[in-house]
């Protein structure tokens, strides 16, 4: 059925009951899970000469980017019980579109995602990050709430 299963996580608790549901269901299948977070990419400011504020703003980056790697991490030490095979991933950009990325260029048959994480808006019946991945992704996806 399902071979390989993708986990978008965000250090969220939806985000986290998607990682443990995905890897149970990987256990009892066979399957791969990858473990997959998005940084969010901050505006450009390429135009402007390396001051203080392009410091800055390499500075935020690069802390978003080790958030990232410690919020995979973790995900990844909550599953080491379930004998399975883990990978983690982390891309920069857009988290709906790298996630719908990440599905194609895996070949992932199943997206496990959280119904709202982190963003801006909390209180949306479905976040817009997780309604966008429904529409456009290659594979089916389930939503925990």
């Amino acid at each position: 059925m399902y071979k390989k299963i993708l986990v978008a996580v965000d250090g969220s608790e939806q985000a986290a009951k998607a990682a443990l549901h995905g890897a149970e269901l990987a256990a009892k299948l066979g399957a791969d899970l990858i473990l997959f977070h998005v940084v969010p990419a901050l505006p450009s400011y390429a135009s402007i000469s390396p001051d203080q504020l392009g410091i800055v703003h390499q500075d935020v980056a690069k802390e978003f980017y080790k958030q990232g790697r410690e919020i995979l991490n973790q995900a990844m030490s909550e599953l080491a019980d379930y004998n399975i095979n883990i990978s983690k991933e982390i891309s920069v950009g857009h988290p709906a579109d790298e996630i719908c990325k990440m599905v194609a260029n895996c070949g992932c048959d199943l997206l496990i995602m959280g119904s709202r994480g982190l963003g801006q808006f909390k209180g949306y019946l479905m976040g817009s990050v997780s309604n966008r991945v429904c529409r456009l992704a290659g594979c089916p996806v389930l939503i925990m709430r």
